[in-house]
């Protein structure tokens, strides 16, 4: 057998070998590449969708949560107190209501001085130009009707009342009359009645004396005082909740800076005056409109924009005794958040962003109350992700309130 010449043997591969080798391997790692590229897109796109997704949910919630349970406290005395405005100062920080300054971002715009009110919409008033909403509610736990005062049962360190029954050592108590409200507070000597399962005397009576005194005592308001209301022949009281148990809500909900939702204490319980506290982040804009119940018989008849006459803030606001009506009418809010992604994606293609031009919102409402959002206004990025959280929130203190 012969053996092959040795020239033969020793032959490698050829250049135009080894170049389609690197080819194939280039195609194959671009193909890979791309497969993984595609793959960690659709993942990052996914994450922040999930994110953006939880923090519509939690920010849903808590503005359900809120605006559910407005008018809580007094809603069923509201034909005896009608749209008081509300004076109210906090030692020693200061009054509180009316504010002496501007509310704290993104609320600066929100009139300064403030009337009792189950939830009021300024359209358009937060520093990003979304809406806000204004809510108050009590939590005593008590009882939703105001006590009668009898006149001149007021002086500059107690209220005489029927009984003192439900009220507890530094509960917040109102006091109002001819369209004021002065915000006091129970002293902390007030000793606990009979019944009181934490009543450490449970032979303990209440009387009629209702001492005053705490952080929140002010014998002068803004706009009334405890002399003036001991001289008028209407005048009730009502708790509102509790300086360190049971805290009312009286605070504004916007979104400001950073596309981030937050509330402020209007009674600044938390002790904090400047700033406001974040609650959700990714809310690029939150806006609502009133469900009404127009023939009091505890049902939503129409919806109402919160631009219309008569149907502005201002205007719920102004004291007279139309608006304190059409407040009562309010038995429900349409809301809709406005949800962005933190993602900067890429274009779907050549010009063609991922999100839409505009957003409609409330568009199965009448024409009349429904919107859009311009998403491409200064500041927008269509290259983020957008998405619609509208929620249909009953007030119930205001469906079960009672005609008188």
């Amino acid at each position: 057998m012969s053996r092959p010449p040795i020239r033969l043997r020793s032959r490698g591969f050829s250049l135009v070998e080894l170049l389609v080798a690197v080819t194939i391997g280039l195609v194959v790692t671009l193909a890979v590449f791309g497969v993984l590229a595609a793959s960690e897109g659709r993942k990052r796109t996914s994450v922040a969708l999930n994110d953006t997704n939880q923090s519509g949910a939690y920010a849903a919630y808590t503005v359900d949560r809120i605006v559910r349970s407005a008018g809580t406290g007094y809603a069923q005395g509201w034909p005896k107190i009608g749209s008081c405005r509300i004076s109210a100062a906090l030692t020693p920080a200061g009054e509180t209501l009316p504010r002496t300054a501007a509310f704290p971002a993104p609320f600066t715009a929100v009139p300064q001085t403030v009337r009792l009110a189950p939830v009021v919409i300024f359209a358009g008033a937060s520093d990003t130009g979304s809406d806000v909403l204004m809510t108050m509610s009590g939590t005593a736990g008590f009882g939703e009707a105001p006590a009668a005062v009898l006149p001149g049962a007021i002086t500059a360190t107690q209220v005489l009342l029927a009984n003192t029954i439900g009220l507890r050592a530094n509960d917040l108590v109102l006091l109002a009359g001819g369209g004021e409200c002065l915000l006091s507070q129970v002293a902390s000597t007030k000793a606990l009645c009979a019944g009181d399962p934490t009543s450490p005397s449970p032979t303990t009576t209440c009387g009629q004396q209702l001492p005053l005194a705490g952080s929140y005592y002010t014998a002068t308001g803004a706009h009334t005082s405890l002399t003036a209301l001991a001289g008028m022949t209407n005048v009730n009281a009502f708790s509102i909740g509790n300086t360190t148990t049971n805290q009312p809500h009286f605070e504004l909900l916007g979104v400001g800076a950073n596309s981030t939702l937050f509330r402020h204490d209007l009674l600044l319980l938390n002790g904090v005056s400047t700033t406001s506290e974040p609650v959700a982040e990714g809310v690029r804009e939150l806006h609502a409109v009133y469900g009404l119940d127009t023939n009091d018989d505890g049902m939503l008849d129409t919806w109402q924009s919160p631009t219309a006459t008569g149907w502005t803030g201002a205007a719920l606001m102004d004291g007279s005794s139309q608006s304190s009506t059409r407040l009562r009418q309010i038995v429900a809010l349409r809301v809709a958040l406005v949800m962005r992604s933190a993602l900067i994606e890429r274009e779907l293609a050549a010009s063609v962003p991922v999100a839409p031009a505009s957003m409609p919102l409330f568009g199965d409402l009448p024409t009349a109350v429904q919107t859009s959002v311009d998403l491409t206004r200064t500041g927008e990025n269509r290259n983020q992700r957008h998405r619609v959280i509208e929620l249909t929130i009953p007030i119930r203190n205001l469906l079960m309130r009672t005609t008188s």
